[in-house]
């Protein structure tokens, strides 16, 4: 059964990205229409999840937070992660890998969608040209959704955190609010399965501006990692 159900949900997203993809697409040169169609992609795909595949989203803990918050230091288990928070916050920046442009439809939008694409081999001159980007993305009270693993990692495991996320700390001298997503039981790490069960998105209490590089990884890793 949970087979029949991955497979017409599966069916159901893809016909739903390619539909919008191609009857929108003139839509991709205007920034703002490009956000809500995503918004609503985003929607959709959430929807299919409750009703096909019987598995239930459950945010908590952000109401307890000021909207001035504004950087999140996420969990990656699976690619549900990349979706999520289109739908959760009307104005989420992913900070995204530059593979992810090549893929048809999906990085057209990603790219007009402004989020923030990145060169991870890149060293130094994408680094600085990355904090550049996201403070202007802060400037505009953008909502930036970060992955600080550099991969999706299996559910349940640890994993070390990349250095990167100390350097947009340190950078903003911003709060960081991480985030545990329980994603990777429900929707499988390589994509095709989806499995009935309740996801939870856990924000914690924002991590102050301030810390040293160990104290802050330490104190994030405590949080998003299990």
């Amino acid at each position: 059964m949970i087979f029949v159900r991955s497979l017409i949900f599966n069916f159901l997203f893809i016909f739903t990205t390619l539909l919008l993809g191609i009857i929108f697409f003139p839509l991709i040169l205007s920034e703002k229409a490009s956000v809500r169609l995503s918004s609503i992609w985003a929607r959709l795909t959430i929807f299919y999840l409750k009703i096909i595949c019987k598995i239930n989203i459950d945010y908590k803990g952000y109401e307890k937070f000021g909207k001035e918050n504004n950087i999140f230091a996420v969990r990656h288990e699976s690619a549900l992660d990349t979706i999520l928070f289109l739908d959760y916050f009307t104005d989420a920046k992913y900070v995204m890998k530059s593979e992810l442009k090549i893929i048809p439809i999906y990085g057209w939008f990603a790219v007009r969608c402004g989020h923030i694409v990145i060169n991870r081999m890149g060293g130094a001159n994408t680094l600085r040209e990355m904090l550049g980007k996201i403070e202007k993305k802060l400037l505009m009270n953008n909502k930036l959704i970060i992955f600080p693993h550099g991969t999706r990692i299996e559910s349940g495991s640890k994993q070390s955190i990349q250095s990167g996320i100390f350097a947009i700390y340190k950078y903003t001298n911003a709060s960081i609010i991480p985030v545990y997503v329980s994603s990777g039981r429900e929707w499988d790490i390589n994509g095709f399965i989806k499995r009935p069960g309740n996801i939870e998105v856990l924000f914690y209490y924002p991590i102050r501006g301030g810390l040293k590089k160990k104290e802050f990884i330490k104190k994030l890793e405590s949080k998003i990692n299990p």
